[in-house]
């Protein structure tokens, strides 16, 4: 499930949604390819997937069963034979996601394309693991990777580290990623069982048309941290807000996405603290705004600012935050105030706070 997320979430698969297919309906079709390992030897008997989208964005193919599978030969190559109507939705042509099987340690690759021509012939699907160590240091882990440029050549790389729990979504992400990447306490909590991975994604142009070929990296488990924050287990408010609270009960791969209209998530704590730093995550908001702050009370009637969150690098799904407040608070909100009708509050998977 991780390379769904990856093709999502990271946008790496994000073609435009309207080409016009370039086959004919009747015309024979040869997609072909070859699998090996991160040393360049065959992986023969391999069960690849096929994935296809309604139209020419691989954002949805990521979402659907698989369409075809084809397992490759004693050298690792593989052939499919299709015909035009299978690559096209009326005029339109489908956006295709190929994927290698998971290896246990968690590592695969897998391209996204468009088929356009009688015959195409993916670049060799060769896998990374990216050696992936953690460490424990004081105040959080160190995790480090070999780039994807040590194994498979120099490239423009951009590579995105995750962490997951047990469930889907990430509990944490970091672009941009070099190795070692220093995660704090405050990310890490003290949830158990999560594991970092990285993902990484070149374009490789094949005829008339340009193939993404996302690489996963193999998974380490991270070592446990202790830190819980105060709002663990506290209640929250927002419309139709659950009980208890999903956004404090310590899934940090939870989400929740808010119904129409939600501007203000409010959160009370067990006891009154000074918070010194939050973190949220899976935190999204829709439309353009005026402004979009952490603010504390004492009393749930007088509130002050604890963090801008359109300062820095604006809003993001993954944000750390110190904050600046210096009394005593026993609430807690993310308030939005919009541009215009559109600016809301879309999703937020945990909101921690910190002493």
């Amino acid at each position: 499930m991780r390379w769904m997320r990856t093709l999502t979430l990271g946008g790496l698969a994000m073609l435009g949604g309207c080409t016009q297919s370039k086959v004919e309906e009747e015309q024979d079709i040869v997609l072909s390819g070859r699998l090996v390992d991160e040393a360049g030897a065959p992986l023969p008997d391999a069960l690849l997937k096929l994935y296809r989208s309604e139209n020419s964005s691989c954002a949805f193919a990521a979402f659907s069963s698989s369409w075809r599978s084809v397992k490759t030969r004693a050298d690792g190559t593989f052939e499919l034979d299709l015909l035009g109507a299978d690559t096209r939705n009326g005029s339109i042509a489908r956006c295709f996601v190929a994927r290698s099987p998971a290896q246990s340690q968690g590592r695969s690759v897998s391209a996204y394309f468009l088929i356009q021509e009688s015959e195409v012939a993916l670049p060799a699907f060769q896998e990374w693991s990216g050696t992936p160590t953690a460490t424990a240091e004081a105040q959080g882990v160190s995790v480090g990777f070999r780039p994807l440029s040590a194994t498979h050549g120099a490239g423009n790389d951009e590579h995105v580290l995750f962490i997951r729990p047990s469930s889907v979504r990430e509990a944490w992400q970091v672009l941009k990623a070099s190795s070692p990447v220093r995660l704090s306490d405050y990310v890490l909590e003290d949830a158990e069982g999560l594991k970092a991975s990285v993902n990484v994604e070149r374009k490789v142009k094949v005829g008339d048309v340009t193939v993404g070929v996302t690489y996963s990296s193999d998974d380490v488990a991270l070592p446990r941290r202790a830190l819980v924050p105060a709002s663990r287990g506290a209640a929250c408010t927002y419309l139709n807000a659950e009980t208890p609270c999903r956004i404090t009960n310590g899934d940090l791969g939870g989400l929740v996405l808010f119904q129409t209209g939600v501007r203000e998530v409010a959160v009370q704590l067990s006891r009154s603290v000074v918070p010194r730093k939050a973190v949220l995550r899976n935190f999204g908001v829709s439309g353009t705004m005026n402004e979009l702050v952490l603010e504390g009370s004492a009393d749930g009637t007088q509130w002050m600012s604890l963090a801008n969150l359109l300062a820095g690098a604006g809003v993001q799904p993954f944000m750390e935050v110190d904050l600046t407040g210096t009394t005593p608070v026993s609430q807690v909100r993310v308030r939005a105030t919009p541009k215009d009708t559109t600016g809301e509050l879309r999703s937020l998977g945990q909101i921690s706070l910190f002493e």
